[in-house]
């Protein structure tokens, strides 16, 4: 009997938070903003109550920040790697050669 009483609880819970929290479409901006730049309390707040009745929310959040570090990752080792000292001589010099050719 108790835990007939919880678990309508707890449902009737997460159906009047769903009811009065910010639908997924709409948090989809500041989920995808979190990565870029620091929440206020507010929004912070939002995510975090919504994440209480949202398992996919939370899951995506997770999903984008994951790529987020792994395209940063990327674009660092990118940097690293295009060095001018990239080209060896003899090839900034077929480069220069050929560029002056079609001149």
């Amino acid at each position: 009997m108790a835990i007939q009483l919880y678990a309508k609880a707890k449902q009737e819970a997460t159906f009047w938070l769903g009811r009065r929290l910010p639908r997924c479409d709409d948090l989809l901006t500041t989920m995808s903003e979190s990565l870029e730049r620091k929440l206020t309390l507010r929004e912070h707040v939002k995510l975090r109550l919504h994440f209480l009745i949202c398992e996919y929310c939370h899951r995506y959040l997770r999903h984008i920040r994951l790529m987020h570090r792994a395209v940063g990752d990327r674009a660092a080792a990118i940097d690293e790697k295009s060095s001018p000292s990239v080209l060896s001589l003899e090839a900034r010099e077929r480069l220069k050669r050929a560029l002056t050719e079609k001149s």
